[in-house]
């Protein structure tokens, strides 16, 4: 079973004019997930570095299906999709020739 939980309104220490670090709650929420064997939404910005948000997803089964599709080049990574911060598209261009040049896929 699968339940997306979304958390609005204001954080206690934003109302009370306390100092609180979103990025860092977000990361610790992140921590979590992956503890506890859960998942963020993709339509979601992630704080985690490529690395950790790999430990969420079975990245080795979504470079597959990615290559088998012939979305590699044509469609950004995921993680891409959902980083925080912007990536240029160089950057992006050189992540997909990176997993295109690493392993191949019969394609069907």
């Amino acid at each position: 079973m699968y339940i997306d939980v979304g958390v609005y309104y204001a954080p206690r220490p934003v109302l009370r004019s306390d100092e609180f670090d979103g990025a860092d709650a977000m990361r610790l929420m992140e921590n979590w997930l992956i503890e506890n064997h859960g998942f963020q939404p993709q339509y979601t910005v992630s704080e985690h570095n490529e690395r950790n948000f790999w430990i969420m997803f079975n990245a080795g089964l979504y470079e597959l299906c990615r290559k088998k599709y012939r979305a590699v080049g044509t469609f950004m990574s995921v993680y891409y999709k959902c980083k925080k911060g912007r990536k240029t598209e160089t950057e992006v261009q050189e992540a997909e020739q990176a997993i295109l040049e690493t392993s191949y896929v019969e394609v069907d």
